[in-house]
């Protein structure tokens, strides 16, 4: 299991936020969010393996690897004091499986752009396949040609991690959700639908979406927000959300989501 460094800003004694980011980004991409929160919340960023522009493991880690990695994080960060999560990309995956299996940690969650459920159409499963498959053979294939493939999927999707801080040993996440879809695992979020309270916010303009109706439904269904924005798969980078996440964190509570368990 790797151990994940906490980068920690804000009052010592302030409520806890929890920012977790994905595919290809670092800690690095809540750094205005930090900057607009750290006066009254105590915000906690890591960087997750092999996403810091170093080969720190070639096969990289499996889901529960990662997921409890983050469990030991929050503990260490809020022994005694359950946290808010902010969530981005594989983030949102790892996150939502955090609060899942470790619920006395999280007392509310901001997803980004990616549900735990997803209903996606014919043509969005093959470009899916397609994407997912291209990053998983850059992984596999390593060195130079490995690195340029996933540089090349980054930029034609527009992500703002730095090129040269790309390489194709982040692309584990991808193999890990095919290996598990190949070994016949079930879906590990099929059955998570958190009462707490909840933001999601997604991005309009992309071919398709991350997400299904039915999260739609349950986040608002108990009071929650979900949040249809005029930008792309990166969330966290359109000015409007900051203002948006600020009003949510200082106007909701870690009181329990009054929705329904199932969607």
């Amino acid at each position: 299991m790797p151990q994940l460094i906490p980068i920690i800003d804000g009052p010592a004694d302030a409520a806890t936020i929890v920012f977790i980011q994905g595919w290809p980004d670092d800690a690095s991409l809540w750094d205005r969010h930090v900057a607009a929160l750290s006066d009254r919340y105590r915000c906690v960023r890591t960087t997750m393996p092999n996403f810091d522009g170093q080969r720190s493991e070639r096969w990289g880690y499996s889901t529960d690897e990662i997921v409890e990695a983050l469990a030991q994080l929050v503990r260490e960060v809020s022994p005694e004091t359950p946290i808010t999560l902010v969530l981005h990309d594989w983030g949102c995956y790892w996150g939502y499986l955090l609060h899942h299996r470790h619920p006395d940690l999280v007392a509310r969650v901001a997803g980004l752009d990616i549900a735990p459920h997803v209903e996606p159409s014919p043509a969005a499963v093959l470009a899916i396949i397609a994407y997912q498959w291209w990053l998983i053979a850059a992984f596999m294939i390593g060195g130079p040609i490995g690195d340029g493939m996933t540089r090349r999927f980054a930029k034609t999707i527009g992500a703002p991690a730095p090129p040269q801080r790309i390489t194709s040993w982040m692309n584990y996440p991808y193999r890990n959700v095919w290996r598990d879809i190949f070994a016949g695992r079930r879906n590990a979020t099929e059955d998570y639908w958190p009462k707490v309270p909840l933001l999601f916010a997604y991005g309009k303009q992309k071919p398709f979406p991350f997400h299904s109706q039915a999260w739609l439904d349950h986040v608002e269904s108990g009071g929650g927000q979900a949040l249809g924005l005029d930008c792309g798969h990166w969330v966290s980078e359109d000015p409007t959300f900051a203002p948006l996440l600020a009003r949510w964190l200082d106007t909701t509570t870690t009181s329990a989501f009054s929705g329904p368990p199932e969607a």
